[in-house]
């Protein structure tokens, strides 16, 4: 794929996409098209999505407009000017245009109740992808609706965690937990002050608002920006027909996107096996593919055991049994608390199966600093209640393979069933994880 081709199928993709999640909200769209989507909507970068495509799909924004006129009690404003700060920092940091902007207080006074009667109906309430606003009318669109978001899809996190992941003032989020913690909806997690939700006030939570399962979710508000960029990158292409710089501005890009490719299961499009100015054929055509895949019903995907189906489990600290689990049951598991440790925000992929046909090694965490450095932490999962000595050495091997002048191996992690014993003492370099939900007998 070239890039003068991708611009306007990538528009368009993004496009239905939204309409698609804009006709839960009560948009009048007249289609035939029932794709059963359930991914979780969230408003913000919904809006953002749409404001920036106004050039592209001007009745998308027209609607949009009438939306937030009609429906402004349920939308978190601070959130959406984060949500366009991010943004514009990172386009003008990448030297990448800007597509629209953002005026909300402008758009929430348009207001005009013949035209809004024709275009917007009644949200499906009923809908589960509506948990985010059936939450904001029951306690405000605020802070404290957000936070629980977060909680109902991780399982521990911290204030700055939680702000950083959904975009919100860290101060308030202290504030609103520490009420939370004293009255038991929440509790203290490990030693770096993290939190869990006490599971039975998630469950009531949900049969409050009547939702039996919570649905799908991936970042929005971060992959959003990250297909903005995007779209800018190849614009600014368009103006100096540079394919070096574009490959480069679409590997500092794709921190942003890789959740896409982890929910998706499309082939993630390592910039490690594509150097120069190769890269860029490779990722445009994957994120084609994962675009296309995030955009089908989720009742009709063939994927078993993805990461979308742990992501989207209710939360409980199940007890396996010694022997009752096999190795890729604490992949899924392995990867959150991965992720928990390393957040995208912060330019983190996680890169599972990395590796080539003489070793595979189960997870690689990396990210590149200001300098192009590439900082790694190697990671593998033994499904054992007894960690040999074997174990340690094979990581030692794996980290060896990946020794280069250009990356600097940061760390070797062990992730292991709860109460699994080592059987040789740890180098210092080496740190173990301990997933809770499987336990050894």
């Amino acid at each position: 794929m070239l890039p003068n081709d991708f611009n306007q199928q990538f528009s368009q993709l993004i496009a239905s996409f939204l309409w698609d999640q804009w006709k839960k909200l009560g948009i009048a769209v007249w289609d035939s098209k029932n794709n059963g989507l359930s991914w979780l909507i969230d408003p913000e970068a919904l809006i953002l999505a749409s404001s920036s495509l106004q050039g592209e799909d001007p009745h998308l924004f027209h609607v949009m407009q009438k939306w937030m006129g009609t429906y402004h009690r349920l939308l978190h404003t601070a959130r959406i000017r984060r949500l366009w700060k991010q943004y514009l920092s990172l386009a003008k940091k990448m030297k990448i245009p800007v597509y629209g902007y953002i005026d909300v207080q402008s758009w929430i006074s348009k207001r005009d109740s013949f035209r809004e009667k024709e275009i917007l109906s009644v949200p499906r309430w009923e809908d589960s992808s509506l948990l985010w606003l059936k939450l904001r009318s029951l306690l405000g669109s605020g802070v404290r609706s957000d936070t629980l978001i977060y909680f109902l899809y991780h399982d521990i996190g911290t204030t700055f965690s939680i702000s950083r992941e959904m975009f919100i003032d860290q101060r308030s989020v202290h504030d609103i937990i520490r009420i939370w913690e004293s009255v038991g909806w929440v509790r203290r997690f490990g030693q770096k002050r993290g939190y869990v939700i006490a599971p039975s006030f998630r469950d009531n939570l949900l049969k409050i608002v009547e939702i039996e399962k919570v649905p799908a979710w991936f970042n929005a508000g971060r992959v959003f920006t990250g297909m903005l960029l995007v779209k800018g990158a190849i614009e600014r292409f368009a103006e100096h027909q540079d394919m070096y710089l574009l490959s480069s501005h679409f590997r500092d890009i794709l921190p942003l996107l890789t959740e896409i490719w982890e929910i998706t299961k499309v082939k993630y499009p390592n910039p490690i096996s594509h150097p120069g100015k190769e890269y860029v054929s490779v990722f445009l055509q994957s994120i084609m593919e994962a675009c296309e895949q995030l955009g089908r019903s989720l009742e009709t995907s063939k994927t078993t055991r993805s990461k979308l189906e742990s992501d989207t489990t209710e939360y409980k600290n199940t007890v396996v049994e010694k022997n009752r689990f096999i190795e890729f049951d604490l992949h899924n598991a392995a990867y959150r608390a991965l992720r928990r440790r390393y957040p995208a925000s912060e330019g983190w992929s996680i890169i599972p199966e990395f590796g080539s046909d003489k070793y595979r090694i189960d997870f690689v965490v990396e990210k590149r600093d200001s300098s192009g450095k590439i900082h790694r932490i190697v990671v593998e999962v033994k499904a054992t209640c007894i960690i040999e000595r074997e174990a340690i050495y094979q990581l030692e091997h794996y980290a060896g393979h990946l020794a280069d002048p250009n990356v600097k191996i940061d760390g070797k992690i062990l992730i292991v069933p709860y109460g699994a014993r080592l059987s040789a003492a740890l180098p210092e370099d080496v740190k173990v994880i301990y997933l809770r939900s499987f336990r050894c007998g």
